[in-house]
């Protein structure tokens, strides 16, 4: 086996690329109370909103708008909820005052009546904390309501980003169907810091210190350690991946082995324990069918290609969502 892959196999390992790890900014922003406005024709459906999908005690940390939607300042506020359910033309005034440069801090609410369901309400948390994840984890950390989703977007987020990695790079090609790692390069590392900082960001979504990372994720080391194990884990995928035509296996077990690590250590923040075999076992299946479905084409990889940098080493982490 290449010696990174036995490197980063092991808890020195992972300790060493968490060093190596900036986290300074992720905290800052995490621990800061982010900005909530919700925007409505109705106080009352305002309220009802806010109790329902951030929580019984927000109303505290949540500002509300009820009139002169055009004069909106964006720069005040992180997310911006706007319930117009009836289109009385709250939603365009809102979107005018805004401006195209803050649109990704609003949510059209679709619903906001009374008596919402678990559906609705798990969609509404969804929205809010995927306008612009780079605020998820704050949300989580805030609003205890918001948790489940905030650790949904982070952990989807990253997993995308390292398959889109793992597509338009040489990274380590991890094909179970014929057998093994083929090749192996600093590239993982990329892939790992990714990981570092999802599990971080985790950390914070459930209220954890952050002030001595390295202590952090010490501990966590154990619990995560099975999302290095890239070789292990490419013979686990590979009883759930179909071998589909157009798909990449190196993307499709890039994108499972960060959804286990991220759901790995979910469960560990959780519940207070590690895992268990047969958890991590369902993790990787239900992120293998996801992966499954991503479909990504021979013909995609080569344009993604020619679309990047030469040098590996000039690549930053990708922001765009492989579909």
């Amino acid at each position: 086996m290449p010696k990174i892959l036995g490197a980063l196999g092991t808890v020195r390992g992972f300790m060493n690329v968490v060093k190596e790890v900036d986290f300074d900014e992720v905290r800052s922003r995490a621990e800061t109370a982010p900005r909530v406005l919700v925007v409505a024709d109705e106080q009352g459906r305002a309220e009802r909103f806010v109790t329902e999908v951030f929580g019984d005690d927000a109303m505290r940390h949540v500002d509300i708008r009820t009139g002169w939607f055009e004069d909106i300042d964006a720069s005040r506020w992180d997310v911006i909820v706007v319930l117009d359910p009836t289109d009385s033309g709250v939603l365009p005034k809102v979107k005018s005052a805004v401006g195209e440069a803050a649109k990704r801090k609003l949510v059209d609410a679709k619903v906001c009546g009374p008596g919402m369901t678990v559906e609705e309400i798990t969609a509404a948390q969804d929205a809010i904390v995927s306008a612009d994840t780079e605020f998820a984890a704050a949300l989580g950390r805030r609003f205890p309501e918001l948790q489940l989703a905030a650790v949904k977007a982070i952990v989807d987020e990253t997993a995308k980003a390292n398959a889109q990695f793992a597509l338009v790079s040489n990274a380590p090609a991890i094909v179970p169907f014929i057998g093994g790692i083929v090749a192996a390069s600093a590239d993982l590392i990329v892939l790992t810091k990714n990981q570092v900082m999802m599990v971080y960001k985790i950390a914070a979504v459930h209220n954890r210190a952050l002030d001595n990372q390295l202590k952090l994720m010490r501990e966590l080391a154990p619990v995560v350690g099975s999302g290095f194990l890239w070789r292990t884990l490419a013979r686990e995928a590979a009883s759930f991946l179909p071998l589909a035509a157009g798909t990449v296996p190196k993307v499709a077990i890039a994108y499972v082995g960060t959804v286990v690590m991220g759901r790995a250590a979910d469960y560990y923040y959780r519940f207070g324990k590690k895992p268990t075999r047969e958890h991590l076992r369902e993790f990787t299946r239900r992120a293998s069918e996801t992966a499954s479905r991503l479909q990504i084409s021979r013909k995609d990889e080569q344009e993604a290609r020619k679309a990047e940098p030469a040098e590996t080493a000039e690549r930053q982490q990708p922001t765009a969502e492989v579909s």
